[in-house]
């Protein structure tokens, strides 16, 4: 009895953990040349729904970003909604005046339609 718990529980971890993986080929980090960007040195930084995301036009995807300065997490955690209508968030320079900057992506999820039934994946 004991084992077949186990191997149930097991399952279940497994079946998330790939779950978790399949989600950051939802949105990428990019960089494009920006006027003032270019001036302090760097690139302009945005987050973009890839290909993948674009082709489930009706489904949003909520993602959240943690700021890097100068190789240091700073308290700046943001989220933001991308559809297929607003693809693209430009989150900010890659080098400041103050130094570099950078960002990581912290979770990504598909989020259900408004007045959509919720379905479990």
């Amino acid at each position: 009895m004991r084992v077949r718990f186990l191997l149930l529980l097991l399952l279940v971890a497994a079946q998330s953990c790939f779950a978790v993986e399949a989600e950051p080929a939802l949105v990428r980090l990019i960089e494009t040349d920006d006027s003032l960007c270019l001036a302090h040195g760097g690139k302009m930084v945005s987050l973009q729904l890839t290909e993948s995301a674009m082709a489930m036009q009706e489904e949003p995807v909520e993602v959240w970003v943690d700021r890097w300065f100068m190789q240091v997490q700073t308290a700046d955690h943001t989220k933001h909604l991308l559809t297929a209508e607003t693809p693209e968030k430009e989150l900010g320079c890659s080098q400041s005046i103050a130094g570099p900057q950078h960002w990581t992506l912290s979770t990504i999820k598909r989020l259900p339609l408004a007045g959509a039934p919720y379905r479990k994946e």
